[in-house]
């Protein structure tokens, strides 16, 4: 008896170990997965990840060819694209109702801007986040038993989020108004702290936090651009001809400022 005992232990030991060299083989292809699934229902465009490369043992490594889609109605390919993400995590939070990943580094982002009547791709993105968000509040309240399509049971925590070399495109008017002046403008360097630490926060509202703080930046950058670019034609222009004037105007009005 004792015997077949020591078999059946050895055979599920076996299995154990079995399974843990899968999900540390496919851990990639399981992190790829989670982020083209969970991503679109979330921000309600498309969400790419060309591959992922984490150690379960030491919870680093980085992701490849990511890339967050535009909303409907706006003309540029992505809002967001980057080769690489490195990224850390807390490997014993893996198995918790609280995912802990001390760093998110985001290298060198290209970032595609396109302003569209009173909003932009970016608060597009994020007002659609929020409704998700809003979404799984409802359905928390609902039942906690159930996952939903989004992740929402899993909670998270950002330590730092860091954002560094990005570069911002603009689209659509934008891209008419500033011409050769749209490419390769420099995203000032982002580094948010502690994202989920002091309340529960799903993927969702980490996402949106996120977001709204390149939003503020990218905007930012863009019109300090524009009005030292409509600076730089009305010095150019001043006392020559009025036809140029109307282009500083077209700029200026693209941020809804007088200023």
């Amino acid at each position: 008896m004792k015997k077949f005992i020591f078999i059946g232990i050895g055979v599920v030991t076996a299995a154990i170990i079995a399974v843990a060299v899968l999900i540390v083989l496919n851990l990639g292809d399981i992190i790829k997965t989670a982020v083209e699934e969970y991503g679109p229902p979330i921000t309600k465009t498309e969400v790419k990840l060309g591959s992922a490369d984490i150690s379960i043992l030491s919870g680093s490594g980085s992701l490849s060819d990511f890339l967050l889609g535009n909303p409907k109605g706006f003309s540029m390919p992505s809002a967001v694209e980057c080769d690489t993400i490195r990224v850390s995590v807390v490997t014993d939070s893996l198995t918790t109702d609280r995912i802990i990943i001390e760093e998110i580094f985001v290298d060198g982002p290209i970032i595609s801007y396109e302003k569209k009547g009173n909003t932009d791709n970016f608060k597009t993105i994020v007002n659609n986040i929020k409704k998700t968000v809003a979404g799984e509040q409802k359905q928390e309240q609902k039942t906690e038993a159930e996952p939903t399509e989004t992740g929402a049971e899993k909670k998270i925590q950002i330590n730092n989020f860091i954002v560094k070399n990005g570069h911002i495109n603009l689209g659509g008017t934008m891209l008419n108004a500033f011409g050769d002046q749209s490419m390769g403008i420099d995203l000032p360097d982002i580094h948010l702290k502690d994202i989920g630490k002091e309340k529960d926060t799903t993927p969702a509202e980490a996402f949106a936090l996120v977001l709204n703080e390149m939003t503020g930046d990218i905007t930012g950058t863009v019109t300090q651009v524009g009005k030292q670019l409509q600076k730089e034609l009305g010095k150019a222009v001043e006392g020559v001809t009025k036809g140029a004037g109307s282009a500083g105007d077209a700029i200026k009005g693209l941020f809804g400022s007088d200023n």
